[in-house]
């Protein structure tokens, strides 16, 4: 057992004589950075796509679908793309649907 005890200290760079902060900081801890970054660009982009492809989400209004908080690409910007997200959106959603159905009538 102290064996693999004395591997992770030794991989994540706490076992150092400059310090264990140090070591761990500048060594294994600055991949915590790196990976939140990934993270973020990876979020951002997924925030940001199209609903029903890969492609990023027009801005400005022009994507948007009435009714929902989905935005699509400017090959999705069509009736039948948007009629077909309603209808999705309002089955995943339908507790918000039927709020705006009440404010409505």
């Amino acid at each position: 057992m102290f064996a693999v005890w004395h591997w992770i200290l030794q991989v994540t760079g706490i076992d150092n004589e400059a310090g264990k902060w140090y070591a761990f900081w500048s060594g294994f801890g600055a991949d915590f950075a790196e990976g939140a970054i990934f993270l973020s660009i990876i979020g951002l982009y997924r925030r940001h796509k199209c609903q029903t492809c890969w492609r990023p989400a027009l801005k400005g209004g022009l994507g948007r679908v009435e009714g929902t908080h989905y935005e699509t690409c400017h090959k999705h910007t069509n009736k039948d793309d948007h009629e077909a997200l309603r209808k999705q959106h309002a089955i995943r959603h339908p507790a918000m649907h039927e709020h705006l159905s009440k404010g409505t009538a």
